[in-house]
């Protein structure tokens, strides 16, 4: 992987922010949910590829940005602790907001289960995510 992909990868994350907003404003809460997860998970994986590390195909990018922390530039490390903790309340809505899920015996849309609440605080974490991501990615670029 090289920095044109990490590039494709922000870009994406960008548009993903950009989409989340329209569902946000469309009331499409589960989409809107999803959308941001997936923006944090794109933009985590351009900061691996520039740090010479692979994303995860699991959707558990926080775990190798942990694995691999201790060993980047101290410049990095509490923007890298700060996507770890972003990423760890996003990273489980990437399935959840795709499938139905179980309350007790019954099985909900994610649709029905996701609120304007959960929307707007997956959005904001999904931004403030990117943000971090964009920062990373400079920094390590310049190294």
């Amino acid at each position: 992987m090289d920095k044109k992909e990490a590039k494709v990868y922000l870009e994406t994350a960008k548009s993903q922010i950009e989409d989340a907003e329209l569902a946000l404003r469309g009331k499409r809460y589960a989409l809107c949910v999803l959308l941001s997860a997936l923006s944090a998970e794109n933009a985590s994986s351009a900061v691996l590829i520039n740090l010479g590390a692979k994303p995860s195909k699991k959707h558990k990018n926080s775990l190798v940005i942990h694995r691999i922390r201790l060993n980047i530039n101290r410049q990095l490390q509490p923007i890298l602790k700060n996507i770890i903790e972003q990423l760890k309340l996003l990273e489980p809505h990437i399935t959840k907001a795709r499938y139905p899920i179980r309350r007790g015996l019954e099985l909900i849309p994610p649709e029905r289960f996701y609120t304007k609440q959960d929307a707007e605080k997956a959005l904001n974490q999904a931004k403030k995510t990117l943000e971090n991501c964009i920062r990373a990615t400079s920094i390590a670029t310049k190294q």
